[in-house]
């Protein structure tokens, strides 16, 4: 665990392919020292979309610049920028584009876990 506060650089992250179109970082992780949660951002092309995923943790998304689609089997939100979802654990969902910009959006995952799936995700 970290006791002091800790900087990461968002330019200094790994970059990971998570689908076509779409990069993830891991920014403040267990690797990192943290205990209770992740964060990182993902970054999706436009007119692309993240690989479908279920967590079994909490989710919340942030959408950081653009808009961006939350799409569950029962459901589709938009999130403008600035605006966030909370997901709860076990439902299927995937994000997505529909602009013709780059949009970028922060996850944050509590407790941690899915962190170790990402990064088995290809380095680009």
């Amino acid at each position: 665990m970290t006791e002091q506060p800790l900087l990461i650089k968002n330019q200094e992250a790994p970059l990971r392919q998570f689908g076509k179109g779409c990069i993830c970082k891991l920014l403040l992780d267990d690797e990192k020292g943290l205990k209770n949660l992740t964060i990182g951002t993902v970054i999706i092309e436009p007119g692309e979309r993240t690989i479908t995923h279920t967590r079994v943790v909490e989710e919340v998304v942030f959408a950081h610049k653009g808009e961006v689609y939350a799409v569950t089997e029962n459901a589709e939100y938009r999130l403008a920028e600035g605006d966030c979802i909370f997901i709860p654990a076990g439902i299927e969902h995937y994000h997505e584009n529909r602009s013709n910009e780059t949009i970028e959006q922060i996850f944050i995952f509590s407790p941690q876990g899915p962190e170790k799936d990402m990064r088995k995700l290809p380095l680009i």
